[in-house]
């Protein structure tokens, strides 16, 4: 999922204020369903969104906003067939149509950063959102 892009002095409008709601109740649903597993227990998930928020307040500097690639995923037995990539380049076409830029964040730095960077992304920033559990918690690249 693509996120419009916002330009930093603007207040984000209703629309995209319920798009993130909306989102942010999906993903606690699925939380719930798969009783955390993934990594992403309900206490990480609010360490996740204030690391997130970090990263984003200091990487997110043209003032014309960017095009934040939320999530996306392709089931386990369609992978390497391209549809990600496909995914992925109807946006960022886009993007450069506008003279806008793109911007997402990976939940594993294996493989899934080096597909992105194939696409032209680069890693600029690791986020470690601890948990207080002895070797517990999430990496995030941004």
């Amino acid at each position: 999922m693509w996120s419009p892009p916002i330009a930093a002095s603007s207040t984000p409008s209703w629309s995209s204020t319920l798009d993130s709601w909306t989102l942010w109740f999906r993903q606690g649903l699925l939380n719930i369903r798969w009783l955390g597993r993934g990594g992403l227990r309900v206490n990480r998930y609010w360490i996740w969104k204030a690391r997130q928020a970090e990263a984003q307040k200091e990487l997110w500097t043209d003032e014309q906003g960017y095009y934040f690639c939320n999530i996306v995923t392709v089931l386990p037995g369609e992978q390497g067939q391209g549809i990600g990539k496909q995914l992925m380049q109807v946006v960022m076409a886009r993007a450069d149509e506008e003279g806008r830029k793109c911007y997402l964040e990976s939940s594993r730095m294996v493989p899934n950063v080096a597909i992105y960077e194939k696409m032209g992304f680069r890693l600029v920033r690791e986020m470690r959102c601890e948990d207080g559990v002895e070797g517990e918690g999430c990496d995030v690249s941004a």
